[in-house]
């Protein structure tokens, strides 16, 4: 976990620093994503935050984003965001797809009782299209509607009485494929 939480904190630093650079018209330039979402599927409704970090270039956007997923079981992703616009104006259609990998962050009130339990991370996927609102000549706000997905494995073994480790049972898995609606509200420098 605490990785992850490193690995995420290293990619806001990096890209603050490549904020500081001065823009020329078709160069590559640093932009920042941040939304906040609802997840909505078979499992019920969660919340979601994500942090995207990369470059443009024209139309083009790339970057590395990090995330939190409470969809079923909490979970953060960690992925690579691609994004396309559409049109001349300040305003503009997106489409975007990300993939990555899910790590398991579950916290011990959700797990099964007298078991011990360990959660394979799994893979994340998120597309879907969206519309820019300009806000100024950097800052913009985004909407978007996406499809999401994220898979876990749950491999437990149950025991009596809290005895530990666990006598005389054979592991049990439970493989958990989520699909949900996604629905981002966002603002972009």
């Amino acid at each position: 976990m605490k990785t992850v939480l490193t690995f995420a904190l290293l990619v806001m630093m990096t890209g603050f620093g490549f904020a500081q650079q001065k823009n020329q018209p078709g160069s590559w330039r640093f932009q920042s994503i941040n939304s906040v979402g609802l997840l909505e599927g078979q499992a019920g409704s969660a919340f979601q935050l994500q942090t995207v970090n990369g470059a443009r270039y024209l139309s083009w956007f790339t970057g590395i984003g990090v995330g939190l997923d409470n969809y079923r079981l909490r979970t953060i992703p960690i992925f690579l965001d691609v994004r396309k616009e559409f049109g001349n104006s300040s305003n503009k259609f997106f489409v975007y797809a990300d993939a990555g990998i899910s790590f398991s962050w579950i916290p011990d009130n959700e797990k099964m009782p007298y078991t011990q339990e360990h959660f394979s991370n799994g893979f994340y996927d998120d597309f879907g299209f969206g519309y820019k609102a300009a806000l100024g000549r950097k800052n913009a706000l985004q909407v978007s509607l996406g499809y999401s997905y994220k898979n876990l494995t749950d491999t437990y073994t149950y025991g009596y009485y809290n005895v530990d480790p666990p006598t005389g049972n054979p592991p049990e898995k439970i493989s958990y494929y989520l699909n949900r609606l996604s629905i981002k509200l966002g603002w972009s420098f």
